[in-house]
């Protein structure tokens, strides 16, 4: 019986451990996706009263070299609460094409912050919507058993021979 009841308390605490970050006070280096990309804190600045960026570097695609900057996600907080993650990129082209690298590490992302991940089509409709000749950013509803949540990007051609790519995950 013993080995039922461990079964089922390890089953509940991985669980538990599945839950959203949004909203919470959890921390972001502790969680499922820190642990695959390798997440170190680079910096923390308080932006006003209550209010915080976290920086973490991780393991991107390539090796961190003079020629490729590291994948940094901020996570930002309010009163210690996680309010919103994002990353920025540079791209030559369509940054969330499916099977893609920045593909899986968004959707991981995502996944992490709000406790479902999106499809390499959802990805794909954003990326293309980020894309508009418009340069508006774009934001969609991303809803979670209940919960509201925001998907957002904008691509805009600020880095010389590529695409500035700005991805967030945030409360609405």
């Amino acid at each position: 019986m013993k080995p039922l009841l461990t079964a089922t308390a390890l089953s509940l605490t991985s669980f538990a451990l599945a839950a959203p970050l949004l909203g919470t006070t959890d921390s972001f280096v502790t969680s499922k996706f820190c642990k695959t990309y390798a997440c170190e804190l680079a910096g923390k600045d308080v932006l006003g009263p209550g209010l915080s960026e976290w920086r973490y570097t991780i393991k991107g695609e390539f090796p961190v070299s003079m020629s490729t900057a590291p994948e940094v996600i901020s996570v930002l907080r309010q009163n210690n609460r996680v309010i919103s993650a994002h990353l920025l990129s540079g791209a030559q082209d369509t940054v969330l094409y499916p099977g893609g690298y920045k593909t899986k590490l968004v959707a991981a992302l995502v996944d992490t912050m709000t406790g479902k991940a999106p499809t390499d089509g959802n990805l794909l409709d954003l990326n293309n919507a980020c894309e508009s000749p418009l340069k508006q950013v774009k934001t969609i509803p991303w809803n979670v058993a209940g919960k509201q949540y925001r998907l957002s990007c904008l691509m805009t051609a600020e880095y010389a021979n590529a695409w500035r790519f700005s991805f967030h995950v945030h409360l609405p």
